[in-house]
């Protein structure tokens, strides 16, 4: 089977966890030599292949302009139509599963958090939150410089994630907050996550679910013919 290694215009961003309700990690205090801090967990990022082939991703990792992750190990595939979700090293997958459902692929990135991926901002902006997928040369995949304001959905109050609606399915269109929709139970396959040692049991999102196609929409029924017409 051929398997890609070259950058694809079918590999995108499609929903992130920026601003969870459940705890995201905590800096050391400065002040207590003896803190060491809590490492991020509940933050997480689904990608997804919308091509005919898999793609190698040994390499691929998280970045913005504040730093980035470092990358997934050898063995790493992306099957054509997989959607895979990208968790804090720090999270175990076990943990992920418990919370979000088993049946999800998730794929632990290190250094998420302190001294990497200074965690997904809170309070993002055009300037100050451009998040990545690069491969493993370094070059950029998928880009989503995601905001909070405008046609961004707003991230307050915190706990659900934004995902792609289907209209915006490919590398560019997710670069418009018009094609980005909060997350809330029951739509689009989304749910609250179970209460576990690190999630509140608050968040909402659907990780690994994708929005249903179009054609697999429920029709909209029409309205009864009036009395009047012919």
């Amino acid at each position: 089977m051929l398997i890609s290694t070259s950058l694809s215009a079918d590999l995108f961003i499609t929903e992130i966890m920026y601003n969870p309700k459940s705890p995201e990690g905590r800096w050391p205090d400065r002040n207590d030599p003896e803190d060491e801090g809590e490492p991020t967990r509940t933050e997480w990022v689904e990608i997804h292949n919308a091509g005919s082939e898999p793609i190698e991703m040994a390499g691929y990792h998280l970045a913005d302009e504040d730093g980035q992750t470092l990358g997934l190990p050898e063995g790493a595939v992306i099957q054509p139509g997989q959607t895979v979700v990208l968790i804090p090293g720090d999270c175990a997958v076990s943990e992920f599963h418990e919370a979000w459902g088993e049946g999800i692929t998730a794929w632990q990135l290190g250094r998420w958090g302190r001294d990497g991926l200074n965690n997904l901002a809170n309070s993002p902006s055009q300037t100050n939150e451009a998040l990545e997928l690069r491969d493993a040369e370094g070059e950029t995949v998928d880009r989503v410089n995601y905001d909070d304001e405008g046609a961004w959905p707003s991230d307050q109050p915190s706990g659900p994630s934004i995902y792609l609606k289907r209209g915006g399915f490919d590398p560019v269109a997710n670069d418009a907050g018009a094609n980005w929709a909060r997350s809330e139970p029951g739509i689009d396959g989304a749910k609250t996550c179970e209460e576990t040692d690190h999630f509140t049991g608050q968040d909402v999102g659907s990780p690994g679910t994708l929005p249903p196609k179009i054609e697999d929409a429920e029709p909209v029924p029409l309205p009864d013919a009036s009395p009047d017409a012919e």
